[in-house]
């Protein structure tokens, strides 16, 4: 009777696989169109005009075999639609991998594409989203140009062992539909050879762009929302008549954020572990006094350079560190408008304390 059971169960899940494997949906890249860069921007009249860019995958990946398509939409749902009447297999979307924002697009409004194509559920959330100082057309004749599609990549290797924090379109949801903070996205531009180039970091409030940092805020900032960067800094000081740097490795940082309800203040603390890569020769430092030189040095330019950036921010009344979702955390009666009325004039004291490993590698 036992072994009848165990012939019975076997037979009843091996119907069920079949039944489940006949209905699948059966995708073969050779018979799709898999949008692989996807750009949108403005027309004069106020509509979307989508780029795309897709590889034939049974073809070499060179130039010619990049194939160029663009539309033009009221809404960016249809965008793809109106695409496949040019291609003889359907358009997808379902593998694309960096979505570009034109630079009109960007400081008119993004909402249409986030909430019609970023909350699609056939896109993956490791998609990397990019803002251009370019049109996103311009950019992406430039990465046709170019004969390949690495830039997913150069973006990834750009936020693993350069300047700019880890990003995806699951970190950019978070921030765009969250209390307390603000979305950023890394930003491309189209440098002197006609190559795109990664471009440090872009802020917007809400759905519209209104902040691009530059290299050394970019680097504070990855500091200040990742918890390890690899970038490396330059830190210039005077040494009484001349100009000396310090050139250091970001390699782990930890941060508290403190609400002090009483004051209605913040208090940040930085805890650095960083590596000297250069420094002047006179500084030696397996000596104590020299070591403790360098700290106070390399600190004080950092707690600036961290509130003059916290300043911008609340200049331009953006919140991409979402100081306001921390506060939310730690105060029961926080409110989300009232909060940012008092948000330009909060003030956030700064702490960095400092500690050096595998440094002197260098003179």
């Amino acid at each position: 009777m036992d072994k009848w059971r165990k012939a019975i169960i076997l037979f009843l899940v091996f119907a069920c696989l079949v039944t489940l494997v006949g209905c699948t949906r059966m995708r073969i890249v050779d018979k799709l169109s898999i949008i692989h860069v996807f750009g949108f921007d403005l027309n004069d009249r106020g509509e979307l005009i989508g780029t795309a860019l897709i590889p034939e995958y049974t073809k070499s990946k060179t130039n010619d075999k990049i194939e160029y398509l663009q539309e033009e939409a009221d809404v960016a749902a249809i965008l793809s639609h109106r695409m496949a009447t040019h291609t003889s297999t359907p358009v997808e979307l379902a593998k694309t991998r960096v979505l570009v924002l034109g630079k009109d697009y960007s400081e008119a409004g993004i909402r249409d594409v986030v909430d019609r194509i970023l909350v699609n559920p056939k896109i993956g959330t490791n998609i990397q989203i990019v803002a251009s100082t370019h049109s996103a057309e311009e950019s992406l004749k430039a990465l046709k140009k170019q004969g390949d599609l690495t830039l997913a990549d150069q973006i990834k290797q750009n936020m693993t062992g350069q300047i700019i924090p880890t990003m995806n379109l699951h970190v950019f949801l978070n921030h765009f539909y969250g209390e307390g903070m603000d979305p950023y996205l890394p930003m491309i531009t189209i440098d002197k050879n006609g190559k795109i180039q990664v471009d440090k970091v872009g802020i917007f409030k809400d759905d519209t762009f209104k902040l691009h940092l530059n290299v050394e805020q970019t680097f504070i900032f990855s500091i200040l929302k990742d918890y390890r960067t690899q970038a490396m800094f330059e830190i210039d000081f005077q040494n009484e008549d001349r100009q000396e740097a310090i050139v250091v490795q970001g390699f782990r940082s930890r941060n508290t954020w403190e609400w002090i309800k009483s004051k209605q203040q913040v208090n940040l603390t930085m805890n650095l572990i960083w590596t000297i890569t250069h420094r002047p020769q006179r500084y030696d430092l397996t000596n104590t006094n020299d070591i403790v030189t360098l700290k106070k040095i390399i600190a004080k330019d950092v707690k600036k350079d961290v509130e003059d950036l916290i300043t911008t921010f609340q200049e331009k009344g953006v919140d991409p560190l979402g100081i306001g979702n921390i506060v939310r955390s730690q105060d029961k009666d926080w409110n989300e408008e009232s909060f940012y009325e008092l948000y330009p004039s909060i003030p956030v004291n700064v702490h960095v304390n400092l500690e050096f490993i595998h440094s002197g590698l260098q003179g």
